[in-house]
């Protein structure tokens, strides 16, 4: 996303129709965008689930543990 408005403004200026580079820069950005965004939440959903994973306790555990706590 550094330095793309260079690009834009050679492309505003070559022979192709200006709506249709318009639209390629918009569609460029916002779909770039989406894939980041999606790409930082996968990482972020993964890093919850494996730490939920991680103190999960099993429901044997728990019965060993209050047979422990009677005796």
């Amino acid at each position: 996303m550094e330095n793309w408005q260079i690009n834009l403004f050679d492309s505003m200026r070559a022979s192709t129709p200006k709506p249709v580079t318009a639209m390629f820069y918009i569609s460029w950005i916002f779909i770039g965008n989406i894939v980041l965004l999606n790409l930082f939440l996968a990482i972020l959903l993964d890093a919850f689930i494996s730490e939920n994973e991680a103190t999960e306790v099993t429901d044997e555990e728990l019965e060993l543990e209050r047979i422990a706590m009677e005796k």
